[in-house]
Formats: structure tokens, C-alpha cells, sequence
């Protein structure tokens, strides 16, 4: 494992760490305050082919990355600063990622973003890319492009079903969803996760968890909670319970990821999102 720390200030500084785990090749990237990282993400590189870019903060040592390992395509799998921080870092080495439509057209012009994601990945600047096709090949690997949106609309992963690899982007994140931001569409999270467990593989490389060798356990785990918070919710608000009553009585009350946001994640947001298509899954 490599580490290129790059000093900010006494308190700030900013992470890239190289990891290869066997034929992929993580890139963990991050801001740091006091030595612990702020919600890292990752890249991976496998055969020439890198799977997003990171965050904007750490474009010097990314840059550095690109000198020292072999880059021919790029994926960017939705929008979000974390992933395509670095789009224009790529483009300036002559590249013009891959993406979903509507990612194309986003990262053409840039887009707003609330000030505590600004703090923690950075800002985006536009960047040039091109409509990703149904599979892209490298030398011995056939990647699947899956859309999955809920998360993002743009949102694309990829799966190497031979090699049972499926590179997730924000689909896994964790076992339990606690947390929503008010643009995400909850139904749409689990029609993307049901969509995928079609498919057989074994491995998930998660854009913020990295490897885990029983990826296809934890998706179904995290797809199972989902379900049954789902008819929990519609069990509370058909006994009349309000929205932020709901919130408590599953999820408990809000925590750090709330106060930090200023609301933008938050439990009840979750909630809500159920609550605004009820019964859509039935």
C-alpha cells in the first residue's frame, strides 16, 4: 500500500493511498482532519480501465497516479463530486471518460453543490465525456454496464461476470440505509438492487466500503432491510403515525450525519420517501 499525504495545514491534509488487491487496484482517497479521513471513496484500475476518479482535493496526487500506472479508458458512474472530482484531470491527459447520458450532460456544465460537500470532496469542475456503450472491453475482461439509478439517476455499475466482480459505485454503501438525501428515490434503490442480484458474482468493490469478498450477501442483506422497513413504515402511517414518529421508532433519532448535512441526510428523509409512493412496491 502506497500512502502521498499532501500537508494543508496542522489540522487538514489530504489522503491518496494506492492499494492492489490482486488484479484491481484501489485508489483510496480522502481529506483528513487530525489523521482521520472524511468519508473516503475509491477509484479501482483494472487492465487499463479506471472506474471513477475521486475527489477534486487530492488532483495533484491523482495526477501523480496517472503518471505512474497505465490508463487507457475511463468510467465515471454518476455525477457526484466523489466520483468525478477528477474527471477534468483526465481529460487534461487526453481522455474522455465514459458515462450515462445524463451524467454527460451534467458534468458538461458543472453543478451546485451544499457547502458541507464542498468541504469534505471539493468542488467540481466541468468536464468533457461520451455516452457509455452496453460493455466495455479491456485485453481479457468484459465489463457489463448495468444503469441503477435511486441513488443518482445517472447512476451506472459495472459487472465482470466471469471473474464474478461487480464494481458497485454508491449502490451497497452499507447493510442498513439510515440515511437519504431528499433527491434519492428509495423504490428506485431497490429496483436497482433487484435488478442486479439477477446476476451472478460474488465480489463487490464499493466506491466507499472497497472490497468485500461476500459482496452478493451484503447487497441481498441490505435489499432484505430495505423491504422490511418498507412495510414497517406503511404499518406505522396506516396506525396514524406522522413522519418524524416513524423516523424515531425505526431509525431512532437523528444523528451526526443530520446536524452536519443541515438536514440534506436524514432518517426522516428516508421515511418520506416511502411515505411519498406508498405502495408502490406492492
Amino acid at each position: 500500500m502506497n500512502g502521498l499525504p499532501i500537508s494543508e495545514d496542522g489540522i487538514s491534509s489530504l489522503m491518496l493511498q494506492v492499494l492492489v488487491q490482486g488484479e484491481v487496484t484501489a485508489v483510496r482517497m480522502a481529506r483528513t482532519v487530525l489523521g482521520r479521513p472524511l468519508y473516503p471513496c475509491y477509484a479501482f484500475l483494472v487492465e487499463g480501465l479506471l472506474i471513477d476518479t475521486g475527489l477534486s482535493y487530492v488532483a495533484g496526487a491523482f495526477q501523480a497516479f496517472l503518471q505512474e500506472h497505465h490508463v487507457e479508458q475511463v468510467v465515471i458512474t454518476h455525477h457526484h463530486e466523489d466520483h468525478s472530482g477528477n474527471a477534468w484531470v483526465v481529460n487534461a491527459w487526453g481522455l474522455i471518460p465514459y458515462a450515462h447520458p445524463r451524467c454527460v450532460d451534467i458534468l458538461s456544465t458543472g453543478f451546485p453543490l451544499q457547502l458541507y460537500r464542498r468541504v469534505i470532496w471539493g468542488p467540481v469542475r466541468p468536464a468533457s465525456c461520451q455516452p457509455i456503450p452496453a460493455q466495455i472491453q479491456t485485453g481479457r475482461y468484459t465489463f457489463q454496464v448495468i444503469h441503477t439509478p435511486g441513488h443518482s439517476e445517472d447512476m451506472v455499475v459495472l459487472l465482470e461476470q466471469e471473474r464474478g466482480w461487480l464494481f458497485s459505485s454508491d449502490l451497497f454503501l452499507s447493510r442498513r440505509l439510515l440515511y437519504l438525501q431528499p433527491e434519492e428515490d428509495v423504490y428506485q434503490i431497490i429496483a436497482s438492487l433487484e435488478r442486479v442480484l439477477r446476476y451472478e458474482f460474488d465480489v463487490v468493490f464499493c466506491s466507499h466500503r472497497g472490497r468485500l469478498d461476500q459482496g452478493r450477501e451484503a447487497l441481498r442483506s441490505k435489499l432484505g432491510h430495505l423491504k422490511e422497513l418498507e412495510a414497517c413504515v406503511n404499518d406505522l402511517r396506516a396506525k396514524g403515525w406522522d413522519e418524524r414518529a416513524i423516523a424515531r421508532r425505526l431509525l431512532g433519532r437523528e444523528g451526526w450525519m443530520t446536524w452536519l448535512t443541515g438536514g440534506h441526510f436524514s432518517k426522516r428523509n428516508l421515511v418520506r420517501a416511502f411515505l411519498r409512493n406508498h405502495g408502490r412496491l406492492s
